[in-house]
């Protein structure tokens, strides 16, 4: 293998989306085990088109980068719009550190450098990795030319323990559906009822629980079962456990 992006498994990650109908289907299991492990990932994918949040798409991630023997660790980002941070992964090879992050749909290895910009073109958007000063470094979007911050961070790995503590409670901040994925160049995202779909040159946003039904249905490949049963868990989860001053976790 000459570089990380040559490695089977991004093929396998570029297909898994991004969406939370599977997280909120174990909102009654003991907190405990309500975590998914990266072989009922896989599995849920193949028999339910399910594919994860941040949290079981890195450790899929670090865990599949460990067994081909590819140093990797989750790594925790300061968003600063948001009470709860945010999650990715980073691997460590031939000397050069990359990010690998499913919640932006960074689904191939992007290299850091202390000395310049490094970018990904995915789709409609772009991403670039800018070191700022002491190790801290930013990721940004770029879509039609503007430039978004999305979040900051160190590479300092992230202990087994504290992630499993973040991921654990990270259940009690779903309120919505979320899904999102690229098919083809065009960017697919859903929050609830709301939707946006964008391209390069194009943008269109809804606001209609029909509409964003149809695409969890049409682009996303879920079943209408298992979307009305996480709504259900939804509306009965709501008043009783998300924070009234918290953002919504991953």
């Amino acid at each position: 293998m000459k570089d990380l992006q040559e490695l089977q498994f991004f093929s396998i990650l570029k297909n898994i989306p991004y969406e939370n109908v599977s997280k909120i289907l174990r909102l009654e299991m003991e907190p405990e085990k309500r975590p998914r492990d990266s072989k009922t990932v896989l599995s849920e994918h193949r028999e339910f088109h399910f594919g994860g949040t941040c949290f079981s798409l890195v450790n899929l991630v670090v865990r599949s980068l460990l067994v081909e023997g590819i140093q990797a660790y989750p790594v925790r980002a300061d968003i600063h719009r948001r009470n709860f941070p945010h999650f990715f992964a980073l691997a460590e090879f031939r000397g050069s550190h990359y990010l690998i992050d499913p919640g932006y749909l960074i689904n191939a290895p992007l290299e850091l450098s202390f000395d310049k910009e490094t970018h990904q073109k995915n789709g409609a958007i772009d991403f670039i990795v800018n070191h700022i000063s002491k190790g801290q470094f930013k990721l940004q979007t770029v879509t039609n030319g503007q430039h978004k911050t999305r979040y900051s961070f160190h590479i300092v790995p992230l202990e087994e323990a504290v992630f499993m503590d973040y991921w654990v409670r990270s259940f009690d901040y779903l309120n919505a559906i979320v899904a999102s994925r690229f098919i083809d160049d065009t960017f697919i995202y859903i929050n609830g009822s709301y939707v946006q779909i964008r391209s390069n040159g194009n943008i269109e946003k809804y606001d209609q629980q029909d509409k964003a039904l149809y695409y969890l249905k049409t682009y996303f490949d879920l079943d209408d079962d298992l979307i009305g049963a996480a709504n259900a868990l939804l509306e009965k989860n709501r008043a009783q456990h998300v924070p009234k001053s918290g953002k919504e976790a991953e």
